[in-house]
């Protein structure tokens, strides 16, 4: 008898990469144009909003509402219709549904800023009350090491992750290949990783040439919401307990049933597995097995999203009003994209 080879499989790794503040920019849909499976979190009340949630869906791409939340510095960045502490259960809800009723496409849910709402006990409570509710999934934008969001998404069965890479706090080109690497490796190690970007136009210029590394690497890129129910990078350690929330009221929102979801959060970035390296089903068990010792990783800082020169978070009336005094984002070859300066005293922020 002649015995044929047995060929392993290949586990599949797959990324989620995550566009947010979608609403004020002109890169907005030449990124949603972008022939790849890249999820965009749309920013309410914003000049374009509606119109960029609507070019998503009809472009078969995911849309998520890109929630703002106060932070610990910067609120007069949050936009229209943030959620804040000051807020009770009512006013939460109302601003919630508000929210959605701009992006109706919305499957999902992002925090905008927010380092100091998602790291309050009862309300993100209430928060994932209406998550739960509406039957969305919430990704955890990681701006806090208090965040509350795991806590609350378990109890109320609303499926979460937290993302892995910010892709673009620096702009540069060569910081930004290191933080996709980055997240290509976490995948490979873990099985699946997410990724949050923003519509820079060094960051569309990047992922325009660099996308189709994905398939090379072995990689594949799918909306935020196919990664829900995948093992992740473990949960970043913490030694802070979670605040205890007050005495439960009972919520105007029923709640839906949905399956109960895997959570997760950051890592220390894993070492690096050379491309050519193939990952087998078997090594795929070792890679996912509880028993690897993964070390945490240090909370990456958030930087501003948009510059300040440009209108939007103070309610801009017009969307052409974006246009006006920008230099072109989309330079030919023969130019230079104008560079972005640091903002002077602002540096790097938690938000």
């Amino acid at each position: 008898m002649v015995l044929m080879p047995v060929f392993a499989q290949s586990a599949p790794v797959k990324v989620a990469i995550i566009i947010d503040d979608i609403g004020y920019q002109k890169a907005d849909p030449h990124l949603i144009k972008l022939p790849y499976a890249l999820t965009f979190a749309v920013m309410p009340f914003t000049p374009n909003g509606a119109e960029m949630a609507e070019l998503a869906k009809q472009r078969g791409k995911e849309v998520m509402l890109h929630m703002p939340m106060e932070a610990v510095a910067l609120n007069h960045l949050l936009g229209k219709g943030a959620l804040r502490q000051s807020m009770s259960r009512p006013q939460v809800e109302q601003a919630l549904n508000q929210a959605l009723t701009q992006v109706p496409q919305a499957v999902g849910v992002n925090n905008h800023m927010g380092s100091l709402y998602t790291s309050l006990a009862e309300p993100m409570d209430w928060t994932m009350q209406v998550m739960a509710a509406r039957g969305l999934y919430f990704i955890d934008s990681k701006t806090t090491g208090h965040s509350q969001v795991e806590k609350y998404s378990k109890l109320h069965h609303v499926k979460s992750r937290s993302r892995d890479v910010f892709l673009d706090n620096d702009k540069s080109y060569k910081a930004i290949d290191k933080q996709f690497k980055q997240l290509i490796s976490i995948a490979k190690q873990h099985g699946s990783a997410i990724a949050i970007g923003h519509p820079y136009p060094e960051t569309y210029q990047y992922l325009r040439k660099n996308l189709q590394r994905l398939q090379r690497e072995g990689v594949q890129l799918v909306p935020a919401s196919q990664l829900l129910g995948l093992p992740g990078a473990p949960h970043l350690a913490s030694n802070q307990q979670p605040t205890p929330a007050k005495a439960p009221v009972k919520s105007t929102v029923a709640p839906a049933k949905v399956n109960k979801p895997v959570v997760t959060a950051d890592t220390k970035q894993p070492e690096k597995l050379e491309p050519e390296q193939v990952v087998t089903q078997e090594t795929a068990v070792q890679l996912l097995s509880a028993e690897t010792e993964v070390q945490p990783l240090e909370l990456l800082p958030w930087r501003l999203p948009l510059r300040l020169e440009l209108p939007g978070f103070s309610a801009p009336s017009s969307a052409n009003s974006l246009t006006q005094d920008i230099p072109d984002l989309f330079p030919s070859e023969h130019q230079t994209a104008v560079p972005s300066e640091p903002l002077p005293g602002i540096g790097v922020l938690q938000y």
